[in-house]
């Protein structure tokens, strides 16, 4: 018997968290960058934003914005790969509501500690 009973609402800033931990996560994320991404105007719909990380729910899809630091230890285009699948598998396992898209922003790199310079 499959009965509607009732209706089960996951709020952004819950989407903002699971998207935040499963970037972090990543190895080559040395942390969220300081900007706060805007809410875009051509979206309709709920939305959360923090440091690093905008979430945008329209029609029952999530869409994620974030803005990385990467480490300096990997691949550039990896690393943002890696972040998309890591929060879209998050998203879809841990609250159940279906991805339509993640862009990720990799706005700097740190240097590795332990790249040495060349005089």
């Amino acid at each position: 018997m499959d009965e509607t009973i009732g209706r089960i609402t996951v709020a952004p800033r819950v989407l903002l968290t699971v998207a935040r931990y499963a970037a972090l996560e990543q190895p080559g994320v040395a942390r969220l960058a300081r900007k706060v991404p805007p809410r875009p105007k051509r979206f309709r719909g709920r939305a959360a934003t923090a440091r690093g990380v905008a979430v945008l729910v329209h029609n029952g899809r999530v869409t994620v914005e974030i803005h990385v630091v990467a480490d300096g230890t990997v691949n550039a285009r990896d690393l943002g790969e890696s972040v998309q699948r890591a929060i879209t598998s998050a998203m879809e396992e841990m609250v159940g509501m279906p991805v339509e898209s993640v862009h990720v922003y990799i706005d700097s790199v740190e240097p590795h500690p332990l790249a040495t310079r060349s005089s």
